[in-house]
């Protein structure tokens, strides 16, 4: 018998049917990485006022077999393998529901309708602009991780904000300048 993270001997998941290893405490019961998951789901899909599917339901969802129906990408069950990848709950405004990974779920918030559906891949919505625009009108942005490695306003919109705050805040903007530059000539000297 294997054993389980926190060191006890592992045994199966809790819930009638499932064979997997149960990994995480919940309650009273033990559950596995799916099970737990699918927990997760249906409170969140509860605290939020929309449809809870049952268990069966989430079994019988695209998606459930680890594979994003949007993007195609890998899914895991828990976040520690992998963030933008966790598979999560999507309420589509037609009225179905699948299981996506967080990539899609996020993107889908930020567009109106399903349209990110059929958006191609290599296009992203500027949240600032509005405008659907090919990634290599965005930033690359190091900060992040998982698939979606790009600013999140286009190179325009960022430029132009950026503009902005330097006319707003002038003479915060030359003080940081002259200290750059002092600090620059003391490296050199």
């Amino acid at each position: 018998m294997t054993q389980r993270n926190d060191g006890g001997k592992a045994f199966a998941c809790g819930k009638t049917g499932c064979s997997d290893v149960a990994i995480i405490r919940q309650g009273h019961q033990w559950l596995c990485a799916k099970h737990y998951r699918f927990g997760q789901m249906r409170t969140r899909a509860k605290r939020d006022g929309k449809a809870v599917p049952s268990h069966e339901e989430l079994h019988g969802m695209p998606g459930s077999d680890l594979e994003c129906p949007d993007c195609g990408t890998r899914m895991n069950w828990r976040a520690k393998d992998g963030r933008s990848t966790v598979a999560s709950l999507q309420h589509y405004r037609d009225g179905s529901m699948a299981i996506v990974c967080l990539s899609c779920n996020t993107r889908h918030a930020f567009m109106p309708g399903d349209e990110y559906r059929g958006m191609p891949k290599d296009q992203k919505l500027c949240p600032k602009c509005r405008q659907i625009k090919p990634l290599t009108d965005f930033g690359t942005d190091r900060g992040r991780t998982g698939p979606m490695k790009v600013k999140s306003w286009c190179k325009q919109c960022a430029s132009r904000s950026h503009t902005e705050w330097q006319r707003s805040n002038r003479e915060h903007y030359n003080a940081k300048q002259r200290e750059g530059r002092h600090a620059r000539r003391d490296v050199t000297a």
